[in-house]
């Protein structure tokens, strides 16, 4: 398998269903859709497609849900939608990746029922699962036990207990162990509750929660007592980790009461909380701090005198055995000892209730069975009250009482020898799976036997190196999904026209309005004309005359004046008698560009005053202009901001929205998991990308076109030159933008800092070195040559080009080279650093 060429012969015969409950599913597609995408990849045509998946749901009883979202399935729903999609091309192996995991008992049963029905249609196909239930084990025909990574034994479940003398699976893999860790191992021995004296420590009343119109905790009541474990049992998104948030305050309840010691439940008072611990099924810990830093913040945050935190933090680490490691930091822990840190973090200020949210998820049987040796301590020891979630039955059965939930609701509470038997069952899983039978008495059954999910072996499609029909399946996938997201579609769509409102009225050089006093010592009329020369000008507007240096100064300091000027005692004299004289002119210099430009208008205005004095005094009959230079502006006439600064703000948006879209589309995935599907179907690295970019580049167009009408009609520049030019070049442009996108995301783990990357690796470039402000030509050293090679800077030039200089393709054919060089090249750097495994 460590060869390209071999995995790629083999891989489509495999399927594979990785861990989580529809990890390799997409949220915003219906139930037909996810499973008619991986229908494509395998190379499916639609008659076939439509055969094999009407057989898949009818078999697994989704035909009832073909047009309903995957995000709005159940459990149990997503896991056989993921099954289907594993099956759509007839894989001769299977392999599950601890399938079962966070489902209920009744869709669990309902799952290897049907492996065993597909296994006995398709007697040639192996099946390869990986699973932490030992009961789900005991069905196997063959296991092999592992631990570190390490194979401990193999054979059927009868040969293992056989080797170890063991009465269960469970048993057996313990003595499996290394003697190391086998011999910390203790037997979990609950003693009975003192009953006598039961103070209640929480208690709800109709607690209900709800997310728009799904109701995700539907009037729930249960009391607790002080010193009581009381488990929570039920499936992933039953509700369990709703109500442990309403319970401590995290989540403010939308109907009903709760109480805690007592108290009503209220998020502000934080006296109450201090008196509960919260672990959640992450681990709440610091990565960067050791485990002894993590103790002491805890307790430092829960106001734990500063004299007493030395001696509590080494009584938590003698406690739970975590003295060994007291300067290692979390991440380097095995995962069974990061679960006594997280509890230790989360008794360290002695609450008296203790909610943990799926605290054992994951870990070995021994790690789990001490865990639950140190919570049975605090809850008789200590009488702290325990409140646990879980979906493992033999962790159930060690509380005091449970809660059977499904779906929002509680079916049943009571002991869990109670409850089994009120349904006159032989185990807890057997009352559970009738109590959930009974709850949902219309769920869907299959329309035709399991057995029946035919095989179509004989119609797996050719292997090809490159299929534009698994490219434009991605395409496909894609633009559903952008429709379907309102974030990205708003973005996608409005975003470049906002930005575009904001830059082009935003970002000016014009410099105008320019507010001036004058200090007038002179007072006569040629003083009053040279101010009035002044004031005439559009650029600066006359504010009340100035008194004094003291009223300059303050008048200055607030912003109120940009050119402050006094005119001296005796000037309009002076000036007849042909005597030098000097103005004063105080310019703001705040904003150094703009002082001086200030500073060239006032200058300028002065000049033309003198040469109006001077004309005034010449003799008539004598001729002094022989020579007369005026100056034109060419494209811009006006010298406005505008024309120039909408053409530059057309590319930067252009760059930076589309190459945000092309990498969060692929990080995305990254994050949610579905990335896994690129590892183990057909699809290459290059139909991946240019499946992914394809509809960011008709959003990228069309952006183009909605950015040149707001261009023309809206901040009125005409666009002057070929329009098919510019056209072609924006294609050019917005491919280069979205396969560096793509690029980046190769990089990026998740959307944030795709997000902040993107930002950075367009904006500075596309502003400060492609041209938009100063020319190329100006820069010097590195930011030259970013410039230079910049797709910006080339696209800029065509742009501005166009719209005020006329220009077409024959033209501008220069700036076309460095475009049509950078997209093989961006696209290709994208291809080859994309991985096509884990790693």
């Amino acid at each position: 398998m460590r060869d390209v060429h071999h995995r790629r012969e083999v891989c489509p015969k495999i399927a594979w269903m990785p861990q989580g409950l529809g990890k390799n599913l997409y949220h915003t597609l219906s139930v037909y859709e996810n499973v008619d995408f991986f229908a494509r990849l395998f190379g499916h045509d639609k008659a076939e497609r439509d055969l094999r998946i009407n057989e898949l749901l009818q078999s697994t009883g989704l035909a009832p849900f073909r047009d309903r979202p995957a995000g709005k399935l159940s459990g149990g729903m997503k896991q056989k939608l993921g099954l289907c999609c594993a099956l759509i091309h007839d894989p001769q192996l299977l392999i599950l990746d601890e399938p079962t995991t966070g489902v209920d008992p009744l869709s669990r049963a309902q799952f290897w029922e049907l492996i065993d029905s597909i296994r006995q249609r398709q007697p040639a196909m192996s099946v390869l699962v990986a699973t932490a239930y030992m009961e789900e084990a005991e069905r196997f025909d063959w296991l092999v036990a592992m631990n570190a990574g390490e194979v401990l034994a193999t054979g059927s479940a009868a040969e293992l207990k056989a080797q170890t003398g063991s009465q269960t699976l469970e048993q057996a893999f313990i003595a499996l162990l290394p003697e190391a860790q086998r011999q910390a191992h203790r037997a979990v021995v609950i003693p009975p509750r003192d009953s006598r004296e039961e103070e209640i420590a929480i208690e709800a009343r109709g607690l209900t929660m709800r997310f728009g119109n799904f109701v995700a905790v539907d009037h729930v009541n249960f009391r607790i007592a002080r010193g009581e474990i009381f488990g929570f049992l039920g499936s992933n998104g039953c509700g369990k980790s709703t109500t442990m948030k309403m319970l401590t305050g995290l989540l403010p309840a939308s109907e009903g009461e709760a109480w805690l010691f007592g108290q009503p439940v209220d998020p502000k008072d934080i006296a109450t909380r201090q008196r509960v611990g919260y672990m959640s099924q992450a681990f709440s810990l610091y990565s960067e701090l050791t485990v002894r830093q993590n103790l002491e913040l805890h307790a430092r945050l829960f106001h734990i005198p500063d004299g007493e935190i030395p001696g509590r933090v080494a009584e938590m680490c003698e406690r739970f055995m975590l003295t060994e490691v007291e300067d290692a930091l979390p991440a380097d822990l095995p995962l069974g000892i990061r679960q006594r840190l997280s509890l230790a973090v989360a008794v360290i200020h002695r609450p008296e209730m203790l909610i943990l949210d799926e605290p054992t998820s994951g870990v070995d049987p021994v790690a789990r069975d001490m865990f639950w040796q140190l919570m049975v301590d605090l809850a008789r020891q200590d009488q702290v009250t325990i409140f646990i979630s879980t979906h493992f039955m033999n962790e159930a059965e060690r509380c005091d009482r449970i809660s059977l939930m499904h779906a929002g609701k509680v079916l049943a509470s009571d002991t869990p020898q109670a409850l089994v038997e009120q349904r006159g069952s032989n185990s807890l899983e057997e009352a559970f799976i009738a109590w959930l039978k009974e709850a949902q008495p219309s769920s869907p059954v299959p329309e035709e036997p399991m057995s029946a999910v035919a095989s179509h072996s004989g119609h797996t499609a050719p292997r090809q190196a490159f299929s534009l029909r698994r490219l434009f399946s991605y395409s496909r996938r894609e633009a559903l999904e952008l429709r379907r997201d309102p974030v990205r579609s708003t973005l996608a769509l409005l975003g470049t026209v906002i930005l575009m409102f904001i830059m082009g009225y935003g970002i000016s050089m014009d410099v105008e309005d320019l507010r001036f006093a004058v200090l007038d010592r002179d007072q006569t009329l040629s003083s009053q004309g040279w101010s009035q020369n002044i004031a005439g000008s559009r650029y600066f507007i006359e504010q009340a005359p100035l008194h004094s240096y003291d009223e300059l100064d303050r008048r200055m300091r607030d912003g109120e004046l940009a050119v402050a000027i006094e005119i001296p005692p005796n000037f309009g004299r002076d000036i007849a008698r042909g005597t030098p004289v000097q103005i004063g002119v105080w310019v703001d210099g705040a904003m150094p560009n703009r002082a001086e430009t200030v500073r060239g208008y006032v200058q300028a205005m002065h000049l033309a005053w003198l040469q109006e004095m001077a004309g005034r005094q010449s003799s008539p009959q004598r001729d002094t202009s022989l020579i007369s230079i005026e100056t034109r502006y060419r494209y811009n006439p006006d010298v406005k901001s505008l024309p120039a600064i909408v053409p530059a703000v057309i590319p930067l948006l252009l760059m930076m929205i589309p190459a945000m879209l092309s990498a969060l589309s692929v990080v995305r995935e990254k994050e949610l998991g579905s990335i896994i599907n690129l590892y183990v179907t057909p699809t290459t690295r290059s139909e991946f990308l240019l499946g992914k970019q394809l509809p960011y580049i008709v959003l990228g167009m069309f952006n183009f076109f909605l950015l040149c009408a707001l261009s023309v009609f809206v901040f009125g520049v005409a666009h002057k030159g070929s329009f098919l030019t510019l056209t072609l070049a924006a294609l050019l442009y917005v491919t280069i933008a979205t396969g560096l996108g793509l690029l980046i995301s190769t990089f990026m783990k998740s959307q944030i800092a795709a997000i902040f990357g993107t930002a950075i690796i367009t904006l500075i470039p596309a502003t400060q070195f492609s041209g938009m402000i100063d020319p190329v030509a100006s820069l010097e050293g590195p930011g030259r040559w970013i410039g230079q090679i910049y797709p910006t800077s080339h696209f800029l030039t065509i742009a501005r080009g166009t719209f005020s200089k006329a220009l077409n393709i024959s033209d501008l054919w220069g700036s076309f080279i460095p475009l049509l060089i950078a997209v093989p090249l961006v696209l290709g750097l994208s291809v080859l650093l994309l991985k096509k495994q884990e790693g």
